[in-house]
């Protein structure tokens, strides 16, 4: 039997595209009943983490708002009004399930079109604090997107061709508190002033409206005018969902997933006090540590100076600072 399913097998591709990419290992045969019914699993190789609680902010009402490709489709509408051809057919969402570098992914990618016509490749971040290094996350996002871009539509970057890219469009949703925020942001003028010749240049769309993105922004700032009043109560998210719905934000999306939307907005404050802790007990053993680095430095710089007037011998000094004596020469500057 195992070699009837051997030869009948297909082998599965072989792909080292970000988002394409499984790790796990190889399963053991499954009888032919149930690997006719049972529904494969989805490959997110190392974006399982999503399931973690450090991974919770992601697994969002942002995400989950434009998995629906409807709204992605609104989405697109909203920032392409020119496009009146556009169907819910030419919507791919392309969003990163895992990336090699710090194994991160993206809150939305998507293409409008199929293969080498596609019209844009459109990337969406979501911030409600503001990030600087937001420019350079997206440069990674963009560049692992174009790679699975050119794998999905079977173009080679060595052919003697030109490779066929979509127009490209990069946004920030921020909905924190900062005053004085720029339409717009650069990777060349974030880290070389200008000087570089590699640069990405990021829109930001942080005004609450009737858009679906001004929704979210307003969605957003609701919540966080609530958190300040009830903290970590479920009244927090059930005032932010009867407030929206009376503003008119996300109407139907919140009618829709009412309880789903107070579990995430609860795991989304909890997420954040315990990376409020963490930083808090960070800091503390950064203090502690330069503190006790201060008081080694004093006493070495004691121990070096009663050398120096002859009143202890370096080997004595040397014990005294529990080092031995060439740690202690090269420590005190006396080698």
């Amino acid at each position: 039997m195992a070699e009837k399913k051997k030869k009948t097998e297909k082998p599965k591709k072989n792909t080292t595209t970000a988002k394409k990419r499984n790790t796990a290992s190889h399963e053991t045969p499954v009888s032919e009943k149930k690997k006719k019914t049972e529904k494969p699993k989805k490959s997110t190789g190392t974006a399982s983490k999503r399931n973690t609680t450090s991974h919770k902010t992601k697994d969002s009402v942002f995400v989950n708002l434009f998995e629906d490709k409807e709204n992605v489709l609104q989405l697109y509408q909203e920032l392409h009004p020119e496009d009146t051809s556009v169907t819910i057919e030419d919507i791919n969402i392309e969003t990163l399930k895992t990336i090699l570098i710090n194994e991160v992914y993206n809150d939305l990618g998507f293409v409008v079109g199929k293969g080498v016509n596609a019209r844009f490749i459109i990337l969406v971040e979501a911030q409600s604090a503001w990030n600087p290094n937001m420019t350079l996350r997206i440069l990674i996002y963009l560049v692992n997107t174009i790679r699975d871009f050119i794998d999905a539509s079977e173009q080679d970057v060595h052919s003697d061709s030109l490779v066929s890219l979509p127009q490209i469009e990069l946004y920030v949703l921020y909905s924190g508190d900062r005053k004085n925020v720029p339409d717009e942001i650069s990777f060349s003028e974030d880290y070389f002033k200008g000087n570089s010749p590699v640069d990405v240049r990021v829109k930001i769309l942080h005004q609450p409206g009737t858009t679906i993105y001004g929704q979210y922004i307003g969605f957003c700032k609701v919540y966080n005018e609530q958190r300040k009043l009830y903290g970590n109560d479920k009244k927090c998210a059930e005032e932010t969902i009867r407030i929206c719905i009376e503003k008119g934000y996300l109407v139907e999306f919140l009618k829709k997933h009412k309880k789903e939307v107070i579990t995430m907005l609860d795991d989304l404050f909890n997420e954040k006090m315990q990376r409020e802790k963490y930083n808090a007990a960070r800091d503390k053993k950064v203090r502690e540590e330069g503190r006790a680095e201060g008081k080694t430095e004093g006493m070495i710089s004691t121990l070096a100076s009663l050398v120096k007037d002859g009143i202890l011998s370096i080997t004595d000094a040397a014990n005294r600072a529990n080092m031995n004596v060439d740690e202690f020469k090269v420590q005190s500057g006396l080698n």
